[in-house]
């Protein structure tokens, strides 16, 4: 079932506007004359959104469920948390946040979440027929506070999980982004430089026959090169960047590529704290939450982004439906993990496994904020020194001849 945003006419001639549940748009018109309104416009929800995001749409062109932004979806349970805990019922409280949204794509997400609640579904069904791609965990998470009473209270700690889990990708991300943008951006200088300064500056020296310093001949060699075949190592790069991704689509190979990438010096480290961080807090907020055992295991292997501590994580799901202890899973598993087995050794003895799993993530995404910080203090004056010196290189090989000429003089 999908969710269409409508404009119709009720019986007074005003224009009525909001989104309804239907299964297809002939549904929703019928549906809406039910209601006595008179469509005057309909359409999908997901197929309004895909307008404003690229993310709708695969890498050719693909269509793909409607993503939403971790910090949206955080900041917006976090309002139906304070909402509710006011007094306020579910839907007043969504119809609320529609008026208030800060985005377009707030208020069309919810939205579509008030329109299966109006047709009398649960807030975690409406979760989880959404066009947007709600993560499971949270879905579980909400029908557990909906059995429970507790709905504020579960939505609050699944909006910090959320926001938490969220700042662990940024950190990685920052720490790969910035060395990465200063490359590319010397890259470019030196390759403009070769191409438009470098030979009309060296055309001079070699219309003088002179012998030439062996940097500047390097460096003309160099442009002689990136002038006739930059073009194609540039479409060569483009391509292999293309198979790549196509390749990636593969399950199994994305999975030997993410196996490679933990056994990365530094950034394999990196990816193996983060992934474990967010699979502890998810763990232990469902457990806290009152999800079963088995149920909670299986959806916070699903939060795992690495293919293959995913599939460690499933195997150890599977472990524990055998009989076998968290602990005892963990450690047939799951290596590099040593303070995780640990904890939940101390969880399970103590019964209070979700605080443990909670204190192991804070102390992972500690962890991992240092090393990042450690990282950026020290390769950012690396990388400003080593393409300083490629940029006083290419200078050097242009200034040394005419230095050499003003002597002769």
């Amino acid at each position: 079932m999908a969710a269409f945003d409508y404009a119709a006419y009720d019986q007074n001639g005003k224009v009525q506007s909001g989104v309804i549940s239907a299964d297809s748009e002939r549904h929703a018109r019928r549906l809406l004359k039910d209601r006595d309104l008179l469509p005057a416009s309909l359409k999908e929800v997901s197929q309004a959104s895909a307008e404003d995001t690229s993310r709708r749409w695969a890498f050719f062109g693909g269509r793909r469920e409607a993503r939403v932004n971790n910090f949206d979806l955080a900041l917006l349970l976090q309002q139906q948390a304070i909402l509710i805990q006011s007094g306020l019922p579910l839907e007043d409280a969504l119809k609320m946040t529609i008026e208030q949204a800060e985005t377009e794509s707030q208020r069309r997400m919810v939205q579509s979440w008030r329109a299966e609640i109006s047709e009398g579904r649960s807030f975690s069904d409406a979760l989880r027929r959404s066009p947007y791609k709600i993560p499971e965990s949270v879905v579980a998470g909400v029908g557990v506070g909906e059995e429970s009473g507790h709905l504020h209270e579960v939505l609050r700690r699944l909006a910090e999980d959320i926001e938490t889990s969220a700042e662990n990708r940024k950190t990685v991300s920052r720490a790969l982004i910035y060395p990465s943008t200063l490359m590319a951006t010397s890259l470019i200088v030196v390759a403009i430089m070769m191409i438009w300064v470098v030979p009309k500056i060296t055309s001079i020296f070699v219309s003088s026959k002179r012998e030439l310093p062996m940097m500047t001949r390097i460096v003309m060699n160099l442009s002689d090169f990136t002038q006739n075949y930059g073009l194609y190592v540039g479409l060569g790069i483009a391509l292999a960047i293309i198979v790549f991704k196509q390749l990636m689509r593969d399950l199994d190979r994305r999975r030997r590529w993410h196996q490679m990438l933990l056994n990365m010096p530094g950034l394999g480290r990196w990816i193996h704290m983060g992934n474990v961080a967010d699979w502890s807090r998810s763990l232990g907020v469902l457990l806290a939450n009152g999800v079963p055992a088995l149920a909670a295991l299986r959806i916070a292997s699903a939060v795992v982004e690495n293919l293959y501590l995913r599939s460690k994580m499933e195997a150890v799901t599977e472990a524990m439906r055998r009989g076998s202890t968290l602990q005892k899973a963990l450690s047939e598993h799951l290596t590099g993990s040593g303070f995780l087995v640990h904890m939940v050794g101390s969880g399970e003895a103590s019964s209070e496994l979700d605080k443990m799993l909670l204190r192991v993530s804070e102390y992972y995404s500690v962890r991992l904020q240092n090393a990042v910080d450690i990282f950026m203090k020290l390769i950012n004056p690396i990388l400003i020194i080593f393409m300083g010196l490629v940029i006083l290189s290419v200078v050097a090989a242009v200034m040394l001849p005419i230095m050499d000429m003003n002597n002769m003089i």
